[in-house]
Formats: structure tokens, C-alpha cells, sequence
């Protein structure tokens, strides 16, 4: 079945994960998880595309499966009418790492640590789960990311990846040659994972 391709523009909100380190939790290998909130002006269109699609790949699921129990939806509503979105891709599929670039599509350096409130472009699969599995439902694959503004706390060159010229266009904003990135504000529970949310 076809993976549906999907773009769209938030802001990271939650725990943000290291973008190079393969993911853990509690030292026990996981997948990579993110929540990006789109702003309520995009929020219904987007919404729109996330349901059908949901639907379409729980109905496919249905048929193909014979089992009708399935995964929640990997978005919420929030009450101030923006939606948030959950993206995860799966090391052990070779879907992760992924290309992560900033404005002028440079590599993000390894040492840009980005956080919460960054804004970004995010480039996703649309996927179902397989038949074999015990639920159905629909997961929201990164497949890159652009940063279009950086809340980070530390700083360096950049390096080098493949190719997402096909997947982004170059944007004014954060770039790595003439950075402008804002310090995280301190909080309390910076030390605080919000994994266990998914």
C-alpha cells in the first residue's frame, strides 16, 4: 500500500528528543517520538487530511486484518483550536536518523542542541500498520526536517547529509552561517521526560 507524502509547519513542544543519538528509554532501545503544534490557522485543513486518511488506513487495516481494535488517532485536539501533532519513525525499520537541514537547506550540526518552541517544516510518510500487528490505525513518519527558527543552547558548524532540495525550499530565517537563535527559557521540569505520553 502507498505511503501518502505530507508537509507541514509547527512549533516543538514537549520533550525534544537528540536528533543523531538513537533513541532510549529507561536504556532500552525506542522510537523516536515529537510533538509539533500547528497553529490554529492550518490546524483544520490539516486536520482534515490527518482524518480521512486515519479512516482510510483503519478501514484498510479492517478488511485486510479481520480485527477492528486500533490505535489512537496520532494527533490531539487542543482547546485553543491548534492541533498536535505526534510524528515517529523507528530505528529498527532504518528510519532513523533523518536528514535535519536549517533555512538554506546546510546539514544541521551535530552539536545544535534544538528545543522546545523551535519552529520547523517537517516532510512525513503517512503510514498504516501491518495486517500482523495486533492494532491498525495510521503513523505519522518524519522523514526530514528544516528548522525555520532554532530554540537551542549551544552552537557549531555544520556537517554534511543527502540531498532535500526535492523536499524543502530555502527559507529567510535560521541558518547555521548567520545564526540568530534564542536561549531556551529555564524551567523547572527541563529534566522531565514527557515520553510516556505516547
Amino acid at each position: 500500500m502507498a505511503n501518502t507524502q505530507l508537509k507541514f509547519a509547527g512549533v516543538l513542544e514537549g520533550w525534544v528528543p537528540n536528533f543523531w543519538e538513537e533513541p532510549t528509554y529507561k536504556n532500552e532501545p525506542t522510537d523516536f517520538r515529537l510533538k509539533i503544534r500547528i497553529d490554529e490557522e492550518s490546524s483544520e485543513e490539516l486536520r482534515d487530511i490527518l482524518t480521512k486518511n486515519y479512516n482510510d488506513l483503519c478501514d484498510w487495516y479492517r478488511r485486510t486484518s479481520g480485527k477492528s481494535r486500533f490505535f489512537d488517532q496520532p494527533w490531539i485536539e487542543n482547546e485553543d483550536g491548534t492541533i498536535t501533532v505526534r510524528v515517529t519513525a523507528k530505528p529498527k525499520y532504518g528510519e532513523f536518523p533523518f536528514p535535519i537541514v536549517d533555512g538554506a537547506l546546510e546539514a544541521l550540526s551535530e552539536d545544535l542542541l534544538i528545543r522546545e518552541g523551535s519552529t520547523v517544516m517537517v516532510s512525513t510518510k503517512l503510514m498504516p500498520y501491518s495486517p500482523k500487528s495486533p492494532q491498525g490505525g495510521m503513523r505519522i513518519r518524519p522523514v526530514a526536517i528544516q528548522i525555520l527558527e532554532a530554540i537551542t543552547e549551544a552552537a557549531a558548524d555544520s556537517g554534511t547529509i543527502t540531498d532535500v532540495s526535492t523536499l524543502f525550499e530555502k527559507h529567510d530565517g535560521f541558518t547555521q552561517k548567520k545564526p540568530n537563535v534564542k536561549k531556551k527559557p529555564a524551567k523547572k521540569s527541563d529534566n522531565v521526560s514527557d515520553e510516556e505520553d505516547f
